[in-house]
């Protein structure tokens, strides 16, 4: 009974067959359901610096010529599936959100595959009922062991999958465009994973060794995959060994072989950072500056706050309330404060758990062996699930400081592995019930995030409604109330516009973007003045900053202050000579200072560079009649024009 209970799982089996692909529909099912009203949700944020306005992406050819490369070597892989969008659709943004829900569905497939193969090796498999009674339920229908590919073990994949699927914490890594980098490598970091599990399932066996082989070398190659779509793969090769080292069995010299070119792929995040062939001194020091993200914040003050995140990020993922775009959360930088140490407590109280489980769970007693049965051996999967927390959350929670502290889609990675854990202890809590009300409980729970979910998704459909949320919930943040007021402006909210920005800058004087937020307003409204005085402070606070130099060279050329206004745009051309309206400008100047021969040569640069501009033509030939007036059809000699250029960076 036992060997047929193993051949209906794997061959025979019309019902496992038919249980699988019912559950892979209802992943789906629950998927789209909850995202159906993110697809029409706008490019946000960061989306316009890494889409809208990346002129990488926008030619396919050239991106994979080496423009892609290039621009990001960590993020390759993740910004050529912009690329691609770019060129199925433009910038039609349904073609992104379900490029984007496609990734989702397919991590939480994969979850339940991984769920899946885990019961099926040795671990579990030495656990199974005993032959006759493949449940491995007792005479009361309450047996300590459950044989592989048995209806719990499915029941507790396809929860683990579905509450991955319909949790509202992943919102912000599915609907928020460029996100997709943390869910696309979550994608190749699961699918290396269940590669890896399927070739060690397989073994050597004579029959299969060609697809073992193809399986593992598959997995590499995912592996590498995730390694060039976000540098929080860098866990991945430990993720393996752990998942080897708790679920399978193996001498220690085959397993130190079969994990060596596995634990060398984490090389291709640091050497993808430094580069090679350089002095240790030198590495060393680009180490150092490389693991610190746009923050000054010293790594102990950091890792401090991350013990206070890390039990945050627990508490959303059992009570999803508060959810938040941008956390105004403190920084802690003492390891004595009672937030950090009570959080410090629960953690090694969590971790300690684990290691507890996995040591118990190791002296079960195999099925059929005799003797008390111990703990449900499910809960193996339980201290796999909080390790896996912990080892995937790493990268972005430790000693490596990042400008934010806490963002949600960096739960995104963690997530499969929690659920996993969640799934079985529910198993293991309910094992003395029928299994038919727990199943419609668990039902209920999924319902439930799926509802909340899409009311998550009606948040961020409206910019502006999302940004109310985030200042209603970080009030004292700067950067919110900036980006409700880019949001209002854009909606045409004007005057509630320039108070968030006045709000925004007050909070955070260092910041040049409200500044110059409130002289594009200023400057759309003919306030010239205004807005040259809001542009003097965004220029004074980041010299470098091309929009705001343009646009202070706008507000002076309005109130006629010409040689001002030639200050400015001579120094945004610094910035970015490629820009031909910026060569244009400069023309006008000239041209209006009664100097055609220099705006004649202006002129000339921005057709150069733009050939097909009727505007830029026409002040050409105006410039060219004026000279003629005058007696003189010579161009100055002292301008030379840049050649044609097709990779001209976009002016942030």
């Amino acid at each position: 009974m036992h060997r047929g209970a193993e051949t209906g799982q794997s061959g025979n089996g019309g019902k496992y067959r038919g249980g699988t692909r019912f559950a892979l529909v209802l992943i789906a099912f629950v998927g789209v359901l909850a995202y159906y009203n993110s697809l029409t949700v706008p490019f946000l944020l960061d989306d316009y610096s890494s889409i809208v306005r990346n002129g990488v992406i926008t030619d396919l050819g050239a991106f994979l010529s080496g423009a892609g490369y290039r621009y990001n070597p960590r993020r390759f892989i993740g910004y050529l599936t912009i690329a691609l969008n770019y060129r199925m659709g433009g910038l039609d943004i349904t073609g992104y959100h379900l490029f984007n829900l496609g990734i989702h569905l397919s991590c939480g497939w994969l979850v339940y595959a991984l769920g899946m193969a885990t019961f099926r090796t040795p671990f579990f498999a030495q656990h199974s009922g005993p032959a006759g009674n493949p449940g491995g339920k007792d005479s009361a229908g309450r047996g300590a062991t459950t044989a592989p590919g048995s209806r719990d073990h499915r029941l507790i994949a396809l929860f683990a999958a579905l509450l991955f699927i319909a949790h509202p914490i992943q919102t912000q890594a599915v609907t928020y465009v460029i996100q997709r980098l943390a869910s696309l490598c979550t994608l190749f970091y699961l699918l290396s994973l269940v590669l890896y599990a399927a070739a060690r399932l397989l073994g050597d066996r004579s029959k299969g060794r060609i697809l073992t082989v193809s399986l593992y070398l598959a997995s590499l190659a995912s592996a590498l995959l995730a390694m060039e779509t976000k540098e929080i793969a860098f866990t991945l090769p430990l993720a393996v060994l752990l998942y080897e080292v708790m679920f399978f069995r193996i001498s220690a010299l085959k397993r130190l072989l079969l994990l060596a070119p596995v634990l060398l792929t984490a090389l291709v995040v640091p050497v993808t950072l430094l580069g090679v062939g350089k002095p240790l001194t030198q590495m060393l020091a680009e180490l150092a500056q490389r693991t610190r993200v746009d923050s000054t914040l010293p790594r102990l003050h950091y890792l401090y706050t991350q013990f206070r995140v890390l039990v945050t990020y627990l508490r959303l993922l059992v009570f999803p309330a508060g959810q938040n775009l941008d956390y105004d959360y403190p920084v802690y930088r003492s390891l004595l404060a009672p937030p950090v140490l009570l959080s410090l407590f629960t953690l090694l109280a969590i971790l300690g758990a684990a290691l507890y489980l996995i040591r118990a769970t190791g002296k079960v007693a195999p099925a059929g062996a005799g003797g008390s049965p111990g703990l449900r051996p499910e809960l193996r999967l339980v201290s796999f699930g909080i390790l896996w927390f912990f080892l995937t959350l790493s990268v972005e929670s430790s000693l490596i400081p990042i400008a934010d502290p806490i963002f949600e889609h960096r739960l995104y990675l963690a997530t499969p592995g929690v659920f996993l854990a969640l799934a079985s202890l529910l198993f293991c809590c309910t094992q003395a019930l029928p299994r038919r009300p727990v199943v419609v409980g668990a039902g209920l729970v999924v319902a439930v995030l799926a509802v909340l979910t899409v009311a998550r998704n009606a948040v961020w459909r409206d910019s502006v409604e999302l940004a109310r949320d985030t200042v209603a919930k970080s009030p004292g943040k700067a950067r919110p109330h900036y980006n409700l007021a880019e949001a209002l402006s854009k909606a045409g909210w004007i005057e509630e516009s320039l108070k968030e920005a006045a709000l925004a800058a007050r909070l955070d004087p260092s910041k040049a973007e409200p500044y110059a937020l409130m002289g594009l307003i200023h400057l759309a409204s003919g306030q010239n003045r205004e807005a040259a005085r809001e542009l003097s402070r965004a220029v004074a606070l980041v010299p470098n900053y091309l929009a705001a130099r343009s646009l202070f060279g706008d507000a002076l050329a309005g109130e006629r202050m010409w040689p001002e206004a030639l200050e400015q745009y001579r120094a945004a051309l610094k910035l970015n000579p490629g820009d031909p309206d910026t060569y244009n400008k400069v023309g006008l100047v000239h041209f209006v200072s009664g100097q055609p021969r220099e705006a004649a040569d202006y002129f000339a640069s921005a057709l150069r560079l733009s050939p097909g501009n009727t505007v830029y033509r026409s002040n050409f030939d105006r410039a060219r009649l004026e000279l003629t007036a005058r007696g003189s059809r010579r161009l100055s000699p002292s301008l030379t024009l840049p050649p044609r250029r097709r990779d001209f960076p976009i002016p942030s």
